[in-house]
């Protein structure tokens, strides 16, 4: 598919106008690349899971919630108690 558009400008952005074909495209993301020959190439991208890195999956949570200080259990102070 090779259609004609043109680029404008609308504020600080610039537009390419998008075939009215891709009409079920409607919300989808797309990298940008330009080429040194001029070219500009969109593709578009999918979501990455940030959670599928082993770094994660070997991440000991449980271990982070007993020694991290932010998360342990406090005193209550003056009138917290409301059960006494």
């Amino acid at each position: 598919m090779s259609k004609l558009v043109t680029l404008r400008k609308s504020g600080n952005s610039l537009i390419l106008t998008a075939p009215a074909d891709l009409k079920n495209e409607v919300g989808r993301q797309y990298s940008v690349d330009k080429r040194s020959d001029g070219s500009i190439i969109y593709q578009p991208t999918t979501k990455k899971n940030i959670f599928d890195n082993p770094d994660w999956l070997q991440y000991d949570y449980q271990k982070d919630l007993t020694e991290d200080p932010e998360l342990q259990p406090l005193n209550p102070v003056g009138k917290e108690r409301l059960e006494e």
